[in-house]
């Protein structure tokens, strides 16, 4: 019986234990419970984009979509240089012949005033050329006939200098012997002096 007694006394002495969440949880849950949360700041530039880029646009659309009604009574005033085109029928096959006709005679009238005045063009500048050539043919002939003149002055002139200055220029007069054998001595005296002059120092 001293076993019950132990029981006895045992089970009145139980108290009933009580498990609090956090020695449930995991120590990392533990620590981030001990941790005060910091607030989030609430950001307003994203409710301000979401306003200007897409409410705006699209309250606009649906209003302009729906219930916008444009004011007829302003209308645009008629412009006084308008341009109307009306389409007439076909016209006859003979009215067509006879504007091909006209144009045709037109054209040829055209071309034929058009050749005239070349050709009338393409005379005056030949007898243009004709003159010119003329001109300076007659030109080069006085050239050739003024040089031949000059040449023949020149050739003349040349003669006549030639002529004069033969009569001009006396012959050479021949030095007499005595002075030409005394020029001779100086000279042999001279050279045999120095000759002398320049064995003695050597």
């Amino acid at each position: 019986m001293g076993n019950n007694s132990y029981h006895e006394s045992i089970e009145k002495n139980r108290q009933e234990i009580s498990i609090d969440d956090q020695s449930a949880l995991s120590r990392a849950a533990q620590r981030q419970a001990q941790k005060p949360k910091a607030k989030k700041s609430k950001s307003l530039l994203m409710p301000a984009l979401f306003f200007i880029f897409i409410l705006i646009p699209v309250s606009l659309l649906i209003y302009v979509a729906f219930f916008f009604e444009p004011d007829d009574s302003l209308t645009a005033k008629p412009t006084e240089n308008e341009v109307s085109f009306e389409m007439n029928s076909q016209p006859s096959s003979a009215a067509v012949a006879a504007a091909e006709k006209e144009e045709k005679e037109k054209a040829a009238a055209e071309k034929a005033k058009a050749d005239a005045e070349a050709k009338a063009e393409k005379e005056k500048l030949d007898a243009q050329a004709q003159v010119d050539k003329e001109k300076s043919d007659a030109q080069a002939e006085e050239d050739a006939k003024a040089k031949a003149e000059t040449k023949a002055e020149t050739d003349a002139k040349a003669a006549a200098d030639a002529q004069a200055k033969k009569k001009r220029t006396p012959k050479p007069k021949q030095m007499p012997t005595r002075k030409l054998k005394k020029k001779q001595r100086k000279r042999r005296s001279a050279k045999c002096f120095w000759q002398n002059l320049c064995g003695e120092t050597r």
